[in-house]
């Protein structure tokens, strides 16, 4: 029998209705999700020409936002804060912040008398950090032996500054980390080979040694820059001989790419270039391995002043202390801010930091944190030009970003950590590392956090990989966000997470083995529901599958439902675990609906998974990926599922745990609609291992476990949709739904005005624009000229 919580039966449909398929039940994340808002009691002013000493009013304003956070701390102390709050209003201009500003349970506001600062008029306040230097110290390069260093295209267009007096090499600490750069507010892009997308290894001389596979207590092979041991290999593009020069002269260029797995972003110092070979200073994970013929290993050089090829880029070098960049279009010696990203006491950008990386997210203070503050909010600004962390917000409740650009970051934007009803709306997140991290509730206890993102666009981050948006806790809401142009996606570890109405597109287009909503591996991540969003215009150029939503690795919980999904690479979802639900869903123009793999179903099959558990702690570290019972018990308690208030909530988990947690247990595939699917299923036959996926063996509709609904899709047709031009895939109003499914509220995808948002973008016109760009836009087999155009121009390019 089929164990779901709080359902309800529909008296006209065969099928389980829970709470998430009933619009209402968006209630019980956006009640009370927002403070009131108030009309200020108090206004104080601030401005680039004020001074601290003055009184604070407009025409007497202060100069730093810490005199008008000091005078409100005063305030509070003689009168208290005044009905309807406090209002700080900063004026036109660029405010250069040289330390952390902090906020702590000093500067807390009310429910009645909330605090907030925010810029006079949207787009005209900028808080910016790192280091600006005087764009008249740049000079053309014309000394013959430099020249004779760039790339022909450069010569006479490329500025230099010599820097050996500044001090400011913190900024650039090289062997891979190089600094970030932003020219009168865009972030230029290092000069690399080539400009956008990969080269392509055209032959492997040696695939390199490995530390996937090592024994325990084996080390690496050794190595020194006189003598690399690193795996070789030949580009299939002309390797020009002025690299190898430079290399020579430097002995400091990356590659960066995919060496062996489409899922594996590696970035790997260079120990030698000698007769067009490349080979790296010392060993990989996985080696340099080309397993999957019809796809090329990805490559391209990095920190190469050779290949200093067009406007917007740059490269400084270290030796002799000299930055080069070619001037983006308006550039003025004088009027035009070149600025160094980061902070001097610890600026190294921490842009290739594996996720965990505690030492690299120390690396530079953020420009703004927020501590156990309440009913504080930070509106209309453009930060820039900041270190690991943009805005730092802990604890408290009611502490809300709204209507802001966060831009031009070594690091990430916004971390949230705890406390409620925190949150970030209606921002614009580009050009950083990644755009926030969102924390928050009590595992144990399921209490909820209701922390939130809402109304935000994130695009252009470098994260490569899941973690461009990290969730994590119980009762977070993600909603009306719009992601796309990255190779970046969300990472959810999370109880109770509703995402909806957010729209993604263009994402992944260089990787394999990638979804845009990522999970897995997790048992105890109950009632994640993912539904309302729309899902276009992926890529997969073969190989590893792309499919839009996925819980990996037998995880458990996730409710995907009333989604559209049009040309969403491979599918629209990945799954192999128990508890998670595909329903109500609109499939368009790909290969399959759900990809999954064949698992245990029998007696002694499901005996034989939990044998290998013993392999954890003998032949395994305990609690690795793969030891799901131990790392339940860790998160929720020995045996919570029997306990409160896991057994009262959620007596599914039990059920599944009693059952078969190792297969697709008590899930429910049903109620679908799909169009131009060449197979709705795909049970893959192999394993879930790098070498299983490569498998060709199938497994059958009767591999699935009898404790669940899964039903093929039904067949719809275009005609069934109001304008496939404009991507408008509301159902006509004469279309005759299948008994069971409900409409889908298509209209309501994607931004929204609000109070901070005021002018969405238009969906009609960007939607139209991105269908008639990808409209004939062939998938299938590897095609580098059609990867190479998902990716975005620098704005100033543009």
């Amino acid at each position: 029998m089929m164990v779901i919580v709080s359902t309800v039966f529909s008296q006209d449909s065969k099928y389980n209705q829970p709470p998430h398929t009933f619009p209402e039940y968006s209630g019980n994340y956006t009640k009370n999700l927002f403070s009131p808002v108030t009309k200020p009691g108090k206004t104080f002013y601030i401005s680039v020409n004020g001074n601290d000493k003055n009184k604070g009013t407009k025409k007497s304003p202060f100069r730093s936002i810490e005199a008008a956070r000091d005078a409100i701390r005063n305030l509070k102390a003689n009168l208290g804060l005044p009905k309807g709050g406090v209002d700080v209003i900063l004026l036109k201009g660029t405010y250069n912040i040289g330390s952390t500003i902090e906020f702590t349970s000093e500067d807390t506001g009310t429910s009645t008398s909330p605090i907030v600062y925010k810029g006079e008029k949207k787009g005209e306040v900028i808080l910016t950090g790192g280091v600006q230097v005087d764009t008249k110290r740049f000079k053309i390069v014309s000394d013959e032996e430099l020249l004779s260093r760039l790339h022909p295209k450069a010569r006479g267009k490329v500025i230099y500054i010599d820097l050996s007096k500044d001090k400011l090499d913190s900024y650039f600490p090289g062997d891979g980390k190089y600094g970030q750069i932003a020219m009168d507010g865009y972030m230029l892009q290092l000069a690399q080979w080539p400009n956008r997308a990969y080269n392509h290894i055209g032959k492997i001389h040696e695939e390199g040694p490995t530390t996937r596979w090592l024994k325990p207590g084996e080390k690496p092979m050794p190595y020194s820059k006189e003598n690399p041991t690193g795996g070789k290999f030949s580009f299939k593009e002309d390797l020009s001989p002025m690299v190898q020069t430079e290399f020579e002269r430097t002995r400091d260029i990356y590659a960066q790419g995919y060496f062996h797995n489409d899922w594996y972003f590696q970035h790997e110092p260079l120990g030698s270039i000698n007769n067009n070979v490349v080979q790296l200073l010392h060993h990989t994970r996985y080696g340099i391995v080309n397993k999957i013929k019809s796809i090329p290993r990805r490559v391209r050089l990095f920190n190469v002043l050779a290949e200093l090829n067009e406007p917007g880029e740059w490269y400084f070098d270290k030796k002799e202390q000299k930055l080069f960049v070619w001037p983006i279009k308006g550039f003025e010696p004088g009027k035009s801010t070149v600025s160094f990203i980061g902070t001097k006491s610890a600026s190294i950008n921490n842009s290739f930091a594996q996720p965990g990386d505690v030492k690299a997210q120390k690396a530079s203070l953020p420009l703004i944190t927020m501590k156990n503050t309440s009913y504080v909010t930070l509106s209309n600004f453009i930060i820039e030009n900041t270190g690991s962390l943009a805005i730092s917000i802990k604890g408290g409740k009611y502490n809300l970003l709204a209507g802001s650009i966060i831009r031009n970051g070594a690091g990430k934007g916004i971390e949230i950590k705890g406390g409620k009803y925190n949150g970030i709306t209606s921002c614009d997140f580009y050009d950083l590392y990644a755009a926030f991290s969102i924390s928050g509730g009590d595992f144990k206890s399921l209490e909820r956090s209701n922390n939130f993102a809402t109304n935000n666009v994130i695009r252009n981050c470098r994260y490569r990989g899941y973690g461009v948006v990290s969730l994590s806790g119980v009762g977070l809401y993600f909603a009306h966000n719009l992601l796309h142009s990255m190779n970046g996606a969300i990472m959810y570890k999370t109880v109770n997470l509703l995402m909806e109405y957010n729209e993604f597109y263009n994402i992944g287009y260089e990787m394999g083995d990638f979804n845009v909503a990522y999970c897995g591996a997790q048992w105890y991540t109950m009632n994640n529901v993912v539904r309302y969003n729309f899902v276009h215009h992926l890529i997969e150029p073969g190989g590893h599958p792309v499919a839009a939503f996925r819980n990996d690795d037998n995880g458990a919980g996730l409710k995907i439902y009333g989604n559209v999904f049009y040309r969403p690479g491979r599918g629209s979802a990945q799954f192999d675990g128990p508890l998670n639900d595909f329903q109500n869903n609109i499939t368009l123009d790909c290969y399959t609906v759900w990809w999954t793999l064949k698992k245990p179903i029998t007696k002694e099959g499901i005996q034989e998974k939990w044998d290998k558990l013993s392999r954890f702690g003998t032949d395994l570290p305990k609690g690795d990926k793969g030891d799901y019972l131990y790392i339940t018990e860790k998160v929720i308690g020995e045996k919570g599922w029997l306990k409160s208030p896991w057994k009262e909530t959620f007596p599914e988990l039990k059920a599944m745990i009693e059952t078969n947690p190792w297969a697709q247990t008590f899930g429910n595939v049903n109620l679908n609609y799909v169009y131009k699917v060449r197979k709705p299923f795909h049970i893959h036959g192999g394993s879930g291992t790098i070498e299983g996926m490569e498998s060709k063996r199938k497994g059958h509709f009767k591999d699935l476990p009898i404790e669940g609904s899964f039903e093929p899709p039904v067949e719809i047709s275009l005609d069934a949709f109001e304008d496939i031009s404009s991507l408008d895939f509301n159902l006509k109003k004469d279309f005759k739904l299948m008994d069971g499914f409900k409409p889908i509220p298509f209209d309501k995808i994607g931004l929204v005005k609000d109070d901070f948002r005021k002018k969405p973008l238009d969906k009609k016109i960007y939607r139209s624009y991105i269908y008639e760009r990808f409209k004939d836009e062939k998938g299938g087999r590897y095609n580098s000229e059609i990867v190479k155009a998902r990716y975005p121009l620098p704005g100033y390019l543009k």
